[in-house]
């Protein structure tokens, strides 16, 4: 009977299950609708036939690992941070959740951290030490490895909050309460009130649907829509600053970028680099900027690393 870890990628749509052997191939990955207006804890009790019926027979279950887009205590299995989806998530005994049905242990992570450790091991960060993840979309992710351990601070949150640099004392106020932070000029979230601050936005066919979202920013300034290419160079000077002031703080030899944005790679990258050799005290070749490889399943892919770690697992659990 092959020994397996189960993890769980819950994003804010969708949840990504899967079976992951002890040599980081994954042999089954179940998605899931994220119901993410149940609480956390109706949320993990409504996934147990779905868990159940991937383990079968033909599995022994050696753990459970959970990336979760929060601010985690790794050290306690514990969601510090309320986030607008799953309710609740902060005060549920995640743990004592993987214990009552299969009597394993469990580890969460943050899921940036968690996909910088899957770039890390099996996508485009491999053989390299010292790595920044940055993820763009909805919001903006970051996460950080140094001389091959991850950076956590004694708090949780070191690396973990690029989004939430102020890089405007006097912007707009930004969903976490901070002033003129990264996700204010360059976040899904606040494609539509950026918008609107441009003038003659009406015109842009961007201000006739309900929902924007970058794939559409980009497009439509590409189609030669002014208003569109304004909204996007927005972002992109936003995440210009946010990233060089990663880079200045820890001074990576790699920069890994992920998320949805990123099938505009071919336009973000070469922007990134002419930015950073612009306007930051490193050269041109002083940090490789990159595409994530693994980017369906980076998410999925960190437990094996973090398991043998945590439990001093040997081998391919065989």
């Amino acid at each position: 009977m092959k020994e397996v870890f189960l993890v769980m990628d819950m994003g804010g749509t969708q949840i990504k299950i899967a079976l992951i052997h002890g040599n980081g191939k994954i042999i089954q990955v179940k998605s899931l609708n994220s119901r993410a207006e149940m609480t956390m804890e109706n949320r993990l009790e409504a996934l147990v036939p779905d868990i159940n019926e991937l383990i079968s027979t033909d599995y022994n279950l050696k753990g459970i690992g959970i990336a979760f887009p929060g601010i985690i205590d790794f050290d306690k299995g514990q969601i510090l941070s309320k986030y607008v989806k799953y309710p609740q998530a902060h005060i549920t005994d995640i743990p004592g959740w993987a214990k009552k049905h299969w009597d394993v242990p469990l580890l969460i992570e943050n899921d940036a951290r968690a996909a910088l450790v899957g770039e890390w091991q099996h996508g485009s960060g491999k053989n390299c030490d010292n790595l920044v993840m940055v993820t763009l979309g909805t919001g903006m992710g970051s996460a950080v490895l140094i001389n091959a351990e991850l950076l956590r601070g004694k708090n949780y949150l070191a690396g973990n909050l690029g989004g939430h640099m102020s890089i405007d004392f006097e912007g707009d106020f930004c969903n976490c309460g901070n002033k003129g932070c990264v996700e204010t000029a360059g976040s899904t979230w606040a494609l539509k009130r950026n918008l609107e601050k441009i003038p003659n936005y009406k015109s842009s066919s961007l201000a006739q649907g309900e929902t924007l979202n970058f794939l559409e920013v980009f497009t439509k300034a590409s189609q030669g829509d002014e208003v569109a290419e304004k909204l996007k160079l927005k972002s992109l000077e936003a995440w210009a600053a946010a990233i060089i002031n990663l880079l200045h703080a820890f001074d990576p030899e790699k920069l890994i970028l992920g998320g949805g944005v990123m099938q505009s790679k071919e336009e973000i990258i070469p922007f990134l680099e002419k930015r950073v050799g612009e306007r930051s005290w490193l050269s041109e070749a002083g940090v490789e900027i990159v595409a994530a490889e693994q980017s369906k399943y980076a998410g999925l892919l960190w437990v094996v690393l973090l398991a043998r770690e945590t439990y001093s697992l040997n081998g391919d659990f065989e």
